[in-house]
């Protein structure tokens, strides 16, 4: 379930401005694209985004100083949200004006993930609110995605921005032009990174498995991030955890029935140990995670980095110098909150009556941005992420 959704967003109309795409001007989003690839790899590399081009709303916060430009109109759209059941009369919010026009967005934020909600409004030359429909790039969306007013190569907008998952830092942007005379056409851009996978980090309890598990972590972690792109589109960006997974690591995979037991006991196990700690609190989803190994070396932010996140969790057996083990891959994180980093792990094959997972050995590969794969734009519906089920 979603955390509670945030209210938000107002917007005025303004004198006719001529910013929609037409067919002999491209939309916004391949105007940038087209800026992304004539911008040199290396920005990219150390940290670069798509904000170079973007500058968004300033925002001022509720209450605000009486007599000042913006006062009047604030409470103009306050009182217009209030009277639909969008706004409270004392809920803190925050004003945006978008800059050279008379775009305004009024928000405030509520949940763990940040959700957002919005209405929009335009207020004629004598003051009086207008709502208006939501631009169609509107998503109420969470997380590592936040709408904003914004001007986008200079012309004004309605902007989502942000990456297109928690453990990937692709830029993602979904735009809708103001026209002056309503809301544009959407459009969204990603710029695909390239990535590098390193192992940072490695904890052995074993010392020769660990050396034999060694040679195949990054390659274990390169597989997974390949089948969690397949398994989960750029376009979903928060959602429920996932079914236990199906991941398996072709070069040391098994055949036969070993390797289904050990794993089937092993997630017997790993849900009898979940439940157990909830301590009688309801799981909405009852979806656990082994504990990763680091053999007493904890991290300084432990609870995170040398911790499994729920979603997409994989077990799977793992032959090695002739010997079965059990195998245990994810991101890194809390709950449904992901990392960057990519976590496998290495555990004897558990018997008939066991409590516990026995560790071997525990690894940590991070991915780094060495440039830009490419880009990619798509227009209207397209643009847009697909509902909750579909």
């Amino acid at each position: 379930m979603r955390p509670t959704a945030y209210v938000a967003a107002l917007v005025l109309a303004v004198a006719p401005l001529a910013t929609a795409a037409t067919a002999a001007q491209p939309s916004l989003c391949r105007r940038l694209a087209a800026r992304v690839g004539r911008s040199p790899k290396v920005v990219w590399k150390s940290g670069g985004s798509l904000k170079r081009w973007i500058s968004p709303a300033t925002a001022a916060v509720w209450p605000l100083e009486r007599g000042s430009p913006q006062a009047a109109a604030y409470a103009r759209l306050r009182h217009a949200l209030a009277a639909r059941g969008l706004l409270t009369p004392h809920q803190p919010a925050e004003l945006h004006r978008l800059p050279g026009t008379r775009v305004y967005m009024v928000g405030t934020m509520a949940g763990s993930a940040e959700c957002q909600s919005a209405a929009f409004a335009e207020i004629g030359a004598r003051g009086a609110p207008h709502l208006l429909p939501n631009p169609r790039g509107y998503t109420a969306p969470c997380w590592n995605v936040h709408g904003n007013l914004a001007r986008v190569l200079g012309q004004p907008a309605y902007v989502e921005s942000g990456t297109v998952s928690m453990t990937e830092r692709d830029p993602l942007v979904r735009i809708t032009p103001w026209t002056g005379a309503g809301w544009g056409r959407v459009c969204r851009l990603t710029v695909h990174l390239r990535y590098k996978l390193e192992l940072v980090k490695r904890f052995c309890g074993d010392s020769v498995v660990c050396g034999a598990a060694n040679a195949i972590a990054v390659d274990i972690a390169r597989s997974y991030r390949s089948y969690r792109h397949l398994a989960q589109p750029p376009q979903r960006l928060l959602g429920p955890y996932n079914d236990v997974s199906d991941f398996s690591y072709q070069p040391a995979s098994v055949t036969g029935p070993a390797g289904s037991v050990a794993v089937m006991r092993a997630w017997h196990i790993v849900r009898r140990q979940g439940q157990a700690g909830e301590a009688g609190a309801v799981s909405l989803y009852r979806v656990y995670t082994s504990v990763f190994p680091t053999f007493g070396r904890n991290a300084p932010n432990s609870g995170w980095d040398d911790s499994f996140s729920y979603v997409d969790f994989a077990l799977f057996p793992v032959r090695l110098d002739g010997h079965l083990y059990l195998g245990a891959v994810g991101y890194n994180g809390v709950g449904w909150r992901e990392g960057g980093h990519t976590l496998f792990a290495l555990y004897e094959t558990p018997v008939s009556g066991q409590r516990s997972l026995a560790p071997l050995a525990g690894f940590d590969v991070a991915s780094s941005v060495v440039g830009v794969q490419g880009t990619s734009v798509v227009e209207g519906t397209a643009a847009l992420p697909p509902r909750p089920g579909m």
